[in-house]
């Protein structure tokens, strides 16, 4: 019995060492698939390195640290890309910005994670990878301080960010970003400061990418170009400009959008709905379609046509007040103030704090004589952009204004706030709004 026993005990003993055994074989394996990946993944990895950006002490000392300040540089140059223009990202393999997205950072010295260890792999095997290396400086001249900025990309030694500027951090690292995006990817560059009103230097980005033999981006840049000269109206080189991207590319569909605003632009609204009628069959479902659509239609007084065109946007894109200030315009134009004020009412309940929603609305309180409403409408959007001072001036604060006040303040308001209500639609990815307040 006793022998039995101890039979039983060994066989256990014998199992617990093979499962030992084996544990301790996986884990061996498991080891070196895990180093076989990380020297492929090291051999393969073709990211560019931003070193950290060597601060002096006035920086480190206000907790601008190294580490820090490449973080936000980094931080800057992705906001610039996603923000250069958000439609053209949706619609082809190789996008601007791809390069971009490469871009990587490795850890202070006596750190360590899985990108420095590639790039030590990278360097015991001498392979060259590229890597930004930069460093600020200052001093202080007249009683300002100064700040240079020298960021290289090795091992071409090009000089991507060369600045001497008197600024806030802020507004240093901000710059210190845009010039980098500048020489690395000028097509991210062109739309960003295209949308920024930076019209000069976004027409010089566009020239670089011409100059450029890739035609993978000649689409972009050339509906960029369009977009500065038809906001110049010269509508004979946005046209220009238009048909070389379509001839590139003839379902591009920001280029498409835009050869239908030129076209609405120019009165021409039959051509106008023959080309919203193409978007429409190419891209059924983008709201911007039937913004279009209806905006041709509307040009063709084809009112009903228009209005279910502009009903299928909202439903499409019911997350922004540019589609209810755009449908309740068209009801206001036709003289439909119920039909107006409930498409307002209902952006607002979305949206109770856009400013131009809110001026809108006050004006069309004020065609159904509800001026007290219309006055608490146009005092919010002048507190929510801090500017109440210039809405009373010198007067006391009344219960409510007439409705010759509030019709000479919400023209006011609109002049000082022309983008918020010039905002053209195939612009208007988000909400168009401006306040960021919720």
């Amino acid at each position: 019995m006793q022998t039995k026993e101890l039979s039983k005990i060994e066989q256990i003993t014998q199992a617990f060492d093979l499962i030992k055994s084996g544990a301790i074989a996986l884990a061996s394996v498991a080891t070196v698939v895990l180093f076989m990946t990380l020297f492929y993944s090291a051999f393969t990895w073709r990211n560019t390195i931003l070193e950290p950006i060597q601060v002096p002490e006035v920086l480190s000392s206000s907790g601008y640290t190294s580490e820090v300040v490449t973080k936000r540089v980094l931080d800057e140059i992705t906001k610039i890309n996603i923000n250069s223009d958000k439609q053209n990202k949706k619609l082809n393999v190789k996008q601007p910005g791809d390069e971009l997205a490469k871009l990587d950072s490795i850890p202070l010295a006596g750190s360590l994670d899985v990108r420095a260890l590639k790039t030590f792999i990278q360097d015991l095997f001498g392979i060259t990878h590229e890597k930004m290396t930069g460093e600020i400086t200052a001093i202080k001249e007249d009683g300002k301080l100064y700040y240079g900025v020298k960021v290289r990309l090795m091992p071409q030694d090009k000089i991507l960010v060369d600045l001497n500027e008197s600024v806030p951090i802020n507004q240093l690292i901000h710059m210190t970003a845009l010039n980098i995006v500048q020489a690395q990817d000028p097509a991210v560059a062109a739309t960003y400061l295209r949308t920024h009103n930076e019209d000069k230097t976004a027409l010089m980005m566009v020239a670089k990418v011409l100059d450029n033999d890739d035609l993978s981006e000649h689409a972009y840049v050339l509906t960029a170009r369009a977009h500065i000269y038809l906001k110049q109206q010269k509508f004979i080189l946005a046209q220009e400009s238009l048909a070389s991207a379509l001839r590139l590319d003839p379902k591009f569909a920001p280029a498409i959008a835009l050869q239908i605003r030129l076209f609405l632009y120019q009165k021409k609204f039959q051509l106008a709905l023959e080309w919203a009628q193409k978007e429409e069959l190419l891209y059924p479902e983008k709201w911007q379609t039937y913004l279009n659509l209806g905006d041709a239609y509307e040009g063709l007084s084809k009112m009903e046509l228009a209005e279910k065109a502009y009903d299928k946007a909202l439903s499409l894109k019911p997350t922004s007040p540019v589609i209810y200030g755009k449908i309740s315009d068209f009801f206001d134009s036709q003289e439909k103030t119920l039909q107006a004020d409930a498409v307002l009412k209902k952006g607002l309940d979305v949206f109770p704090n856009d400013s131009a929603s809110l001026i809108k609305y006050a004006k069309i309180l004020t065609k159904e004589a509800r001026n007290q409403e219309a006055s608490e409408a146009l005092i919010k959007a002048y507190e929510l952009n801090g500017e109440l001072n210039k809405l009373y001036e010198a007067k006391a604060k009344p219960s409510f204004l007439d409705k010759a006040v509030i019709g000479k303040y919400a023209e006011k308001f609109v002049q000082m706030h022309k983008d918020a209500f010039n905002t053209k639609v195939e612009d208007a990815v988000d909400d168009g709004s401006i306040t960021t307040k919720k």
